[in-house]
């Protein structure tokens, strides 16, 4: 096999990736080049569903066996502002050996692998031991409803899912979940001239955020996918004069934990408000919603460092690496927490550093992206 026309060929497309943006709800132009890319370079099958996944398949030796899938996403996140890049965010510059750019890491590179590691196989006359297949989802980074329409319409049994987020070409076997409320405090609303007169929430919220910050580190940890972790970020009240008190004051609690449920954040929460008027609700829905009261643990999703799907992917990649990958979990969420549910194997690799994801100058490195060939070919062979 002529590994080094595989990276260099893999690496013209993932800058073509690059140079192609798509944010969320604007994926289209990029699904048209993924799949014109894997019918030039000979897929089995490729098509688009109706929500804009675009997927392809390579026919195994025995495709009676359950599929091996690829998955990654199609969107990235705003460059933001150019001027904190030192080259433009869709450029796909090389610079230092390493593509740059926004989606580089977060997951055009990646994406741009796992479509050349089944090219290497069909470029090389081989064939995977099953059928594989990529699938390449919409709107992930705005709340997975790519992910979701392919799960949940998916016709052909699944073995694996390989998650192509960010994991520096370790195996990562989960992470956590997420809960998101908004806690509101309840106060009394006056003319700022007469404060002794209301009932200021703002300090009740002053006194909550440095009780929290104090006390976290009491929400219990997992022991692969780590601690229980409560971020708070916005911060809103119920009028926009000057000078009036408000009447309530918000904030918006993110936290990420595979040890703790909805019942016991709300707990938590509840027990630092003490006595102070106050609603805890959903984030995620409409205003007003009830968080859910529900005693399961909150996690992403999970694979068992124990368990036989573990240890054979591990076994096929380290074979092509040389080296044996790490067994690590994610910090932040992926669309792998919607196939749980349906019972699906899941397992993260990728060349991608996740400190690079989301950030000005994102890149990928190009000598990971080599490791990360030579990793996937093995498994596509072995698995």
């Amino acid at each position: 096999m002529d590994w080094d026309k595989l990276l260099n060929d893999c690496v013209d497309f993932t800058q073509q990736l690059i140079q192609t943006p798509s944010m969320s709800f604007e994926e289209d132009q990029l699904a048209a080049l993924i799949a014109a890319e894997m019918r030039l370079l000979g897929f089995d099958e490729v098509w688009l569903d109706e929500i804009g996944n675009v997927n392809g398949r390579l026919h195994g030796q025995d495709r009676t066996l359950p599929t091996l899938v690829l998955n990654s996403h199609t969107d990235h996140v705003d460059p933001g502002d150019p001027a904190l890049w030192s080259s433009p965010p869709y450029a796909g510059e090389i610079v230092d050996g390493k593509i740059v750019g926004r989606g580089a890491c977060d997951i055009k590179g990646p994406l741009a692998v796992q479509v050349y590691s089944m090219a290497a196989l069909i470029r090389n006359g081989e064939r995977p031991l099953r059928d594989v297949v990529f699938t390449g989802v919409v709107q992930e980074e705005i709340g997975g409803e790519g992910a979701k329409h392919w799960v949940e319409n998916v016709d052909y049994e699944v073995a694996l899912v390989v998650l192509g987020e960010p994991s520096s070409n370790n195996l990562a076997l989960g992470h956590r979940g997420i809960v998101q409320m908004w806690l509101t405090l309840n106060g009394r609303s006056v003319h700022a001239s007469v404060p002794e007169k209301g009932r200021n929430p703002n300090y009740k919220l002053a006194e909550f955020l440095t009780q929290l910050q104090a006390r976290k580190g009491e929400l219990r940890s997992h022991p692969v996918l780590g601690p229980t972790t409560v971020s708070p970020t916005i911060i809103e009240v119920d009028t926009k004069s000057t000078n009036v008190t408000p009447a309530w004051t918000r904030v918006l609690l993110d936290f990420r934990s595979a040890s703790e449920s909805s019942n016991s954040l709300q707990a938590f929460v509840r027990e630092l408000v003490g006595d102070w008027p106050h609603t805890i609700t959903d984030a995620w829905c409409a205003p007003g919603t009830p968080l859910a009261d529900s005693d399961e643990l909150i996690y992403g999703y999970y694979t068992p460092p124990e368990s036989d799907v573990v240890a054979r992917v591990k076994t096929a990649v380290a074979r092509g690496m040389k080296r044996e990958p790490a067994l690590t979990s994610y910090q932040f969420a992926t669309d792998g927490r919607y196939f749980v549910p349906y019972n699906l194997p899941i397992i993260g690799y990728s060349p991608a550093d996740e400190a690079q994801a989301h950030t000005a100058d994102e890149n990928i490195s190009i000598a990971m992206m080599a490791e990360a060939l030579h990793g996937y070919v093995q498994l596509l062979k072995e698995f």
